[in-house]
């Protein structure tokens, strides 16, 4: 499975469909559960677990004059949306769009602009030419997608997590034996993970996100390229200590590269762990995150694989 197939799918949070059926394309075996987290349970008790959905838009209203009216669904920047190309989606349609701007050329000085200033033009001119193409009131919009490689690193929209479904993904084909499981609505508020906490079987979870670089106030001395980061510490507190020390263990006795730090924001982690499932997060570092230029090192995503590989056969 290639890693750009995955980041151009589309899968903002609750609208996942798209990067589901690419999973499930390859785990056949998988089941869906009824809040669409996809889980491949396996004899190990280690479960594995990445998020699908990523950060974007949702429409909440068409205009008389076609514009459309949207608001932000998980942490996305205002300073990023002027002028960004999204795409509009559901079952039926997908459509290109743009978030419209006003020129250099009508602005008597700079302004500040919100979300709630913008809106999305799709080419219509009218609220009926909008409905004709499939799009209305809660239509998701997803950044445009793009996919490069940059020197050691790749550059695409929707690496969180993409990233780490990719890693999971690559385990279960090497034949990694574990449970691994993909989860929605992660970005807004864990609730994949929360649905799903305290039925999974399982003694431990680690999961694979990416994790925001690189702020020394927050994520320390941390680089790309060095290795998978054991998160310790971020916004939702710190995880299961007894089970982190595990991972640095067999990190440190295979060989494979590994940073320890901390981050802002969130992960599935939380969830399983205060559920009362031993859980703990890999951070796979990503530059510019939350924006459709994320940033990752090829070497962080061969070492996130080869520690899933490790930490599956030596923790349970």
């Amino acid at each position: 499975m290639e890693l750009e197939t995955l980041t151009k799918a589309l899968g903002v949070s609750g609208f996942e469909d798209e990067v589901r059926r690419v999973i499930t394309g390859v785990v056949k075996e998988a089941e869906v559960d009824e809040f669409g987290n996809v889980v491949a349970k396996g004899r190990s008790k280690v479960a594995f677990v990445a998020h699908m959905d990523e950060v974007g838009l949702l429409v909440t209203s068409v205009e008389e004059d076609g514009r459309l009216k949207f608001r932000k669904v998980g942490g996305v920047d205002d300073r990023i949306l002027p002028g960004t190309a999204v795409v509009l989606y559901n079952e039926s349609t997908r459509v290109e769009g743009v978030i419209g701007v006003a020129p250099p050329h009508f602005q008597q000085q700079q302004q500040q602009v919100t979300w709630q200033d913008l809106y999305i033009d799709v080419g219509a001119s009218s609220r009926q030419e909008v409905e004709a193409m499939g799009i209305g009131p809660m239509t998701p919009a997803a950044f445009a997608r793009r996919y490069a490689e940059v020197g050691r690193y790749v550059s695409a929209t929707a690496l969180d997590d993409r990233a780490g479904c990719w890693v999971l993904l690559e385990a279960y084909r090497k034949g990694v034996e574990a449970t691994y499981v993909w989860t929605v609505q992660e970005e807004v508020g864990l609730l994949g993970a929360r649905a799903l906490s305290r039925s999974l079987e399982g003694r431990a979870v680690i999961v694979v996100d990416t994790m925001a670089c690189c702020h020394p106030n927050w994520t320390g001395s941390v680089k790309p390229g060095q290795g998978p980061v054991l998160r310790l510490f971020d916004s939702y507190g710190a995880y299961n200590n007894k089970l982190a020390k595990r991972v640095l263990e067999v990190a440190k006795r295979r060989g494979i590269p590994i940073q320890v730090g901390s981050g802002g924001g969130g992960t599935d982690a939380a969830a399983f762990f205060m559920a009362g499932v031993p859980a703990v997060a890999i951070g796979i570092l990503t530059k510019y995150s939350h924006s459709p230029v994320e940033m990752a090192h090829r070497d962080d995503l061969k070492y996130a694989v080869e520690l899933i590989a490790a930490l599956a056969e030596e923790l349970f």
